[in-house]
Parts: C-alpha cells; structure tokens; sequence
C-alpha cells in the first residue's frame, strides 16, 4: 500500500505549524509530515515541534538546502530530533536549492551541485554513523585543511545512533536523479504524474549500475507530492497551477517532456529564449512574474488544461478522489499530499475533507 504525507508551507510570510492538520491526517491513517524551507521558514525546527505533537508519523524534510547547513550540523540535527521523536522516524530529503539562494542567501559559490550533494552525503553518512568526520571533496570536506588550518583531528557527533535515519535526495536534471539512485534511500521529484516512471528509470538504473551492489526499485523510494485545491469551477482551480508551471519552467521542463509534452515545453522555452534563469528567478523572489505582462499572459495559454488535470488534483471533492485513483499506482512508495498553490506568500484555507477522500482512496484506516 502506497504511503500517504502531508507538508508544512514553507513561504507563508506569517509561519505557523498546521498542527490540527497533521493531527487529522495521523488519526486518517497517514504515514508521514515534511517540511520544507526556501527562502521563508526553515525546515528542520518545526520537525521538533510537530514530534511533540503527534505519534507515530514519519518526520521527513522535503527538502533541506545543502548550500545552506554544513554536513555535520545537518547529521546533529536530524539525530536530535530522532532522539526526541523516540528513534525511527526522521527521513533527511536533502536539495540543491538554486544559484540565488547558494550565492545570494547562504554566501556560498554555486560550484557543482552534483559534486557537492556527493560529497554532503559522504560526509553525512558518517556522521549519522557516529564514525569521526574524515572526508576530502571539492565542495564540502571535513576536517577543515585548507589555508590557515589548524591540522585538528577529525571528529564525531557525540550522540548515541539509535535507529538508521534514511537519505533521500530531491533532483530534477539527470545527472542528479542518477546520483540519487547511486548513494541516496530515495528520490524526491520536483514534479511527477503517473505514467512517467518508464521514462526516469534509465536514468535511475544508471545510478543503481554505479552503486556497485544489488541496488535496484525494490530497495529504493520515491516519494512524489500532488498538490490540490478545491474549487467547483475545474478551469478556475487549474490557474493558480499554471502560473507556477510557468514560474519554474526551467526546472520543470526535464518532467514537462518526460510526461509527453515536448511542444508546450519548446513553446515555452521559445517565450523564455531572451530571459536570463537567474534574473527570472531573482523577479520571483521579489514577487513578480519571472516573465513580462505580454510573454507572462502568453506561456499561460501555452500550458494546455490536460497537463494540469493529471499532474494537480483540481476540482470538486467527489473529483479528486477519483482522480487520485493512478497516483496510488503507479510507482510511487508515498505520495505528499500538498494543499493550494506553492510559491506564494499568499494564506491558504485548506479544505480537509480532500484530505480524508485521498486517504479512503488510498485504503488508509483511521487511527484512534
């Protein structure tokens, strides 16, 4: 049976713990809560909070920014929280973030994200192995050797390891979902719809072929998110969606073709030709479309309503439970149940009832 989550939103400007929520959906049968961070809220303090909360679901980050929290403190803080939540239910979803937060939020060089996720999970997983910290990489290495170093001997986190904390990596272009495939538990999409696993498996075999030992699908998990909204009119709940497969064109369009769609993706791509990725996404961050008023208006209408309906649950509650019925078949160990449009400051009312509609759809039994 596939697992079911919930997520925290990250880009509320006013940030609180959807506590009742995640309680609600824990009584439904669900299995696990992420968290998220950006540029709002940050990812792993909530994780302690909702522990105290609740009982037995999953803690999971989806995802932690890698450019952002050294390797070591990162292992520190996931095992803090496992000791708190009782042992066995922290998941670490780790991301690359984007040039504009590495150089302009965290003060650190963008350099190679493949390389630094390599040498973050080496570093990481000696860490949560309690081992001393002994690692040379280009990106991250530990003990510091470079210019003035004191030549100190490497060390280890002083916590008792209590349960095996899972690594999962979030990846989009190919080389990263290989990596993920090659040292990490899992994989976590940036965007998903059912049918399209065929397509990413060669890239995932590749990076189960360099691991070197049996890996394969039955020892690997993906966990994919569906957002949704609630809303009679179908067309009207598909915009706020569009307006964000328009935002982040440039990191979804590997999906948007792997999904059957390569015209819209070279129909946008022709509207975005003359737009810096940097400068669009820098225009995001203040708030503003990534595109002008003519070119916004226009990659709008380019994205075809049918893409919408089988990546977004959109519509009346009877609708999305029947639409949810091939994402709980096709591929996926869980799936992040996520309500309302992402990448917006904006409050949402979340409807629980589509909630308790994908759990019954999933075979998910209540909990007392």
């Amino acid at each position: 049976m596939i697992q079911l989550a919930t997520e925290v939103r990250w880009h509320d400007r006013r940030f609180s713990v959807p506590i009742d929520r995640i309680r609600y959906s824990e009584q439904l049968g669900y299995d696990a809560v992420f968290t998220a961070e950006g540029f709002g809220s940050e990812g792993l303090v909530p994780l302690g909070y909702i522990a105290a909360h609740t009982n037995r679901l999953k803690l999971g980050t989806r995802i932690a920014q890698v450019t952002g929290r050294p390797p070591a403190l990162a292992a520190m803080a996931f095992q803090t929280i496992d000791h708190l939540a009782g042992g066995g239910r922290v998941m670490i979803g780790l991301g690359s973030a984007s040039p504009v937060a590495a150089e302009g939020f965290h003060g650190r060089r963008w350099g190679s994200p493949t390389r630094r996720m390599r040498d973050y999970i080496a570093i990481l997983r000696q860490a949560l192995r309690g081992e001393p910290i002994q690692y040379e990489g280009s990106e991250w290495s530990a003990p510091y050797r470079g210019p003035g170093a004191s030549g100190l001997d490497p060390v280890a986190v002083g916590l008792d390891v209590i349960a095996e904390i899972p690594i999962m990596v979030a990846a989009a272009g190919p080389e990263m979902v290989s990596l993920a495939a090659e040292l990490a538990d899992g994989w976590l999409p940036p965007a998903f719809a059912p049918g399209m696993l065929p397509a990413v498996e060669p890239l995932l075999q590749r990076g189960f072929d360099r691991a070197g030992r049996s890996k394969g699908m039955d020892d690997f998990a993906i966990w994919a998110h569906v957002d949704v909204l609630v809303d009679d009119d179908v067309t009207t709940a598909m915009h706020p969606f569009k307006e964000f497969v328009v935002t982040w064109f440039h990191m979804l369009r590997p999906f948007m073709e792997a999904r059957g769609y390569p015209e819209v993706a070279e129909r946008l791509a022709d509207i975005f030709a003359d737009t810096d990725p940097d400068e669009a996404e820098a225009r995001v961050q203040a708030g503003e479309p990534p595109l002008d008023g003519a070119r916004w208006e226009a990659a709008l209408r380019a994205v075809p309503d049918e893409y919408i309906d089988d990546g977004w649950l959109v519509g009346p509650v009877a609708r999305i439970r029947k639409r949810v019925e091939p994402w709980l078949d096709c591929g996926l160990t869980g799936l992040v149940v996520r309500y309302g449009p992402e990448m917006t400051p904006e409050p949402v009312e979340e409807n629980l009832e589509a909630f308790a509609a994908i759990a019954a759809a999933a075979g998910k039994e209540p909990q007392s």
